[in-house]
């Protein structure tokens, strides 16, 4: 009886096992055509360039933290400067293991001494340390090879739709 059991079982095995791996085959089929899918939508989902991040987000959040500051508007000072780390974080996910992205972490000791003094409504230490955070924005296009982009602390009027 125990012969007879275990020649079933060697019949029956392999016979389990090609139904498995014919099952299984059809699934890896299913699974790597939702991959492809997968990295197809990937493939297109919008980037924001660098170029993007930086005029359309650093820039005018670096001149708004300044004006908002000048005035002694702190919570929108703050908002600001908020936003401004906004764009450097996004420079940093979006552009990784690029020079740019490499740089960022120079600003962040501004940031946050410039989060500091907004904290503090600090109208001297914001102003002194806005100028080093200038600073160090030129500092970085150096490092990054576009020191032709000198950054400047404003002193154009202010946004003529905003009050700071």
């Amino acid at each position: 009886m125990i012969r007879i059991s275990r020649v079933c079982m060697l019949l029956v095995l392999p016979l389990l096992l090609f139904l498995i791996c014919c099952q299984s085959s059809g699934n890896r089929a299913d699974l790597q055509a939702r991959i492809g899918d997968l990295q197809n939508q990937l493939d297109s989902v919008y980037v924001p360039g660098f170029g993007e991040i930086m005029n359309g987000i650093v820039q005018p959040h670096h001149y708004k933290l300044w004006l908002a500051g000048r005035h002694q508007n702190w919570t929108l000072a703050e908002y600001e400067r908020h936003q401004l780390l906004g764009g450097f974080i996004r420079i940093q996910k979006y552009h990784k293991n690029t020079s740019e992205a490499n740089a960022v972490p120079m600003i962040f000791p501004e940031m946050e001494a410039l989060k500091k003094a907004i904290s503090q409504k600090d109208s001297l230490a914001f102003h002194q340390h806005f100028v080093l955070l200038t600073l160090t924005c030129n500092t970085c296009h150096r490092a990054t090879k576009h020191e032709f982009n000198i950054i400047i602390v404003p002193a154009t009027p202010e946004y003529g739709n905003q009050q700071f």
